[in-house]
């Protein structure tokens, strides 16, 4: 079969993906329900499962769609009826996890930290001192791809147990690239997706929580159908298959990262990323460009670099000039200041970035010369 022509991804997601992952998207047509696949589905969940914990006390839970979805599937299936949440919003995510919440009706407090700002924990704690009874969830995003901003989890996981909170982690481009543990003394409740560090396809997002607290869970009134959690597991476990049809070709894709994870270990990823993430800011700077963040605040993952303000910066123009090098690169959201940003997750690595750095400074040579 001959392989389509590999792009260096550096936008946060979907990612750049190995042969042998694009490849495993090309299976004998199966129906899902077949026990071939529910064996296949079964051993990528207990993958899956085992990055974040004991796969006998933790569970992971596919769900089809966006990362997005899994998180709309988490607020509405794992928050009971009677309960609040307190979602930390110090960026793009935080702000659209409220939106979620605001939409379903569910009981929530947005704690606005700034946009781009690292948390002040000072504040949060007198936001947690007057919730106190009253709040049962703390909501936190890990790695806030809109900035590029690396939220310290060990200081979200002792506060809000501190506080009796379930913690729920958005760890949608740090899970598989950073070590988190789900338990009863960590992490309650992670999501993430299969096209980011896990370097699958894109098409599922993922649930990671334990087996007591879905338990616990299960006899409060259930808010949706398709996204609840608790029914899907429950019926995973009880036949092999998802309630709804899942896309076998994705998760054959997975499986075949999911394998290589294994064989590559999440410190090695991590390291992996860092490499590329100090190659690309070393030459950015050489090239002349700032970055949004202090060095202390970068996830390693993802970077905000602020906009030029001289006449030859054209976002788009600069896009399509590396992309057609086979390099694509990605917009700043709206934020405190304009950006653009650079990601090195996927199966990249610091060639990769150099190579890149060479077609952006050739770029930057054209547009400089006749500017």
């Amino acid at each position: 079969m001959d392989m389509p022509k590999r792009n260096v991804l550096l936008n946060p997601g979907p990612a750049t993906t190995t042969e042998s992952v694009k490849a495993a998207l090309v299976i004998s047509d199966i129906c899902p329900r077949e026990r071939s696949f529910c064996d296949l589905y079964s051993d990528v969940r207990q993958r899956l499962a085992a990055l974040a914990g004991d796969p006998d006390e933790v569970v992971a839970i596919p769900v089809v769609g966006s990362g997005t979805t899994v998180l709309e599937a988490g607020l509405v299936s794992l928050i009971p009826s009677g309960g609040r949440v307190l979602i930390l919003d110090n960026g793009d995510y935080g702000t659209r996890l409220a939106a979620i919440a605001a939409a379903h009706g569910i009981d929530h407090r947005r704690v606005e930290l700034g946009w781009g700002q690292r948390i002040d924990f000072e504040a949060l704690d007198a936001v947690l001192a007057e919730e106190q009874g009253r709040a049962t969830h703390l909501f936190a995003i890990h790695h806030e791809t809109s900035s590029g901003l690396l939220n310290p989890l060990d200081a979200l996981v002792e506060r809000a147990h501190a506080h009796g909170l379930k913690l729920m982690l958005d760890a949608m481009s740090s899970f598989a690239a950073m070590p988190i543990e789900v338990g009863e003394h960590a992490v309650d409740m992670l999501f993430s997706s299969s096209n980011k560090c896990v370097q699958g396809m894109a098409g599922l997002g993922i649930a990671i929580t334990t087996r007591a607290l879905l338990d616990e869970i299960r006899p409060t009134p259930r808010r949706c159908y398709v996204l609840d959690l608790v029914a899907e597991h429950d019926h995973l476990e009880k036949t092999g298959q998802s309630r709804f049809t899942v896309p076998p070709q994705v998760v054959s894709a997975l499986h075949q990262a999911l394998v290589e994870l294994d064989a590559e270990g999440i410190p090695a990823r991590q390291k992996r990323y860092q490499e590329s993430m100090q190659t690309l800011m070393a030459g950015l700077r050489q090239l002349g460009f700032e970055f949004l963040l202090e060095d202390e605040d970068q996830s390693q993952i993802l970077v905000a670099i602020h906009e030029p303000s001289e006449d030859w910066y054209d976002f788009d123009r600069m896009h399509d000039a590396l992309d057609a090098e086979g390099f694509t690169i990605y917009p700043g959201k709206p934020g405190a200041q304009p950006t653009f940003r650079l990601a090195v997750l996927g199966a990249i690595d610091a060639q990769d970035i150099e190579n890149f750095l060479a077609a952006l400074g050739r770029y930057l040579k054209s547009v400089k010369g006749s500017a």
